[in-house]
């Protein structure tokens, strides 16, 4: 069976290339598996390395609607000369590209997987999710609760959830000694790391000596970096740029905080608990509230409440027992996401659909 994934830029670092990167490896052990990123091949090596038995393919498409035609015709071409069994649409908003691909009959045409990496209450905003809800096959969605949106909301032919999967476990965990608070995303509204630094500026009154530091790139750089000087918290509040050795973070950290306004699946807040980090969440949707025991394995707080991000902040920072019970608990806790059942869900799902055709 050929299984095509289709991604707008293969060589990225965020969490949706991390996740085809993982599930696009493990299946191709078990099918001929290709990812085809919408974006030209970078001129030096980045990005996650995929495995020699993944072939990697371009094919540059130009956006907006003016050249909505021309990138339609291009992917019908290609999809026509590959003949993927299914394409797996790594980014829900890719489905601009399939406008004369979905309507062939299913007999000439590949089955459509539309995998949504954010959450239907976002989705249900823009055209393009709508369109693919009535164009593909399946949604593959990483909560049960977006899946029962996407039903609701959305009305698509047929929905499934299947999570994202830990990419590994440190052999040690963390020995969460330092006094750090660790966050790490994309430097834009929807991490809102504006609030989080006004949850460490009530945290810091009563804990100058922890710092915080967020590693991550984006157009609110500037905006954070004139809050913290607003805010005097230049010497305790480190904002850095990405890094590939992330697990020397969850290491040196003592807990980790997300502070979105919504999310699909944290990668990042699976692979903390996976290194025994303690981690502190808004309720947002969604993911948290379904990777997070509440008050076991970590805490959530309700959405945009910063009095109480920072009072379990000071919680996890005042007892240092709490902290390794809880760190110890996530990294338990967290096994249910092994790559492993992961991998044999999707493989379920992909033999379903190519015996269907």
């Amino acid at each position: 069976m050929k299984v095509l994934f289709v991604i707008h830029d293969a060589h990225g670092w965020a969490g949706t290339e991390r996740v085809t990167n993982l599930i696009a490896n493990g299946l191709s052990a078990r099918f001929e598996v290709e990812v085809l990123s919408l974006c030209p091949p970078p001129h030096h090596a980045c990005g996650y390395p995929y495995s020699p038995d993944v072939k990697l393919s371009y094919l540059p498409l130009a956006g907006g609607i003016r050249h909505l035609l021309a990138s339609n015709v291009h992917m019908l071409r290609f999809v026509q000369q590959k003949a993927p069994d299914v394409v797996i649409l790594s980014g829900v908003g890719e489905i601009r590209h399939f406008l004369l691909v979905a309507p062939l009959p299913r007999r000439h045409r590949p089955a459509l997987i539309a995998w949504e990496h954010f959450n239907a209450t976002y989705a249900a905003n823009h055209p393009s999710r709508r369109i693919a809800a009535r164009c593909c096959d399946f949604i593959v969605t990483l909560t049960h609760k977006d899946a029962e949106t996407w039903r609701r909301v959305l009305a698509p032919r047929h929905v499934v959830c299947i999570p994202n999967p830990v990419p590994g476990f440190p052999d040690h965990p963390a020995g969460l000694d330092t006094k750090r608070i660790l966050a790490l995303g994309r430097l834009e509204t929807q991490k809102r790391f504006d609030l989080l630094i006004d949850a460490f500026a009530v945290f810091a009154r009563t804990h100058p000596d922890w710092s915080l530091r967020i590693r991550g790139s984006g157009s609110k750089e500037a905006e954070l970096r004139n809050k913290l000087a607003a805010l005097g918290l230049e010497d305790s509040v480190q904002i850095l740029p990405p890094t590939h050795n992330v697990a020397e973070e969850y290491a040196g950290a003592s807990m980790y905080v997300i502070s979105s306004e919504y999310e699909g699946f944290s990668m990042t807040l699976v692979e903390a608990m996976a290194a025994g980090v303690p981690c502190v969440s808004f309720d947002c949707p969604e993911g948290p509230s379904e990777i997070i025991e509440d008050g076991q394995d970590g805490f959530i707080v309700p959405l945009y409440d910063v009095a109480a991000l920072a009072e379990r902040m000071g919680r996890l920072a005042d007892d240092a027992p709490l902290r390794r019970r809880m760190g110890a608990a996530a990294r338990q806790n967290i096994h249910r996401y092994e790559i492993g059942p992961i991998i044999e869900r999707w493989s379920s799902l992909l033999r379903a659909l190519g015996d269907a055709k």
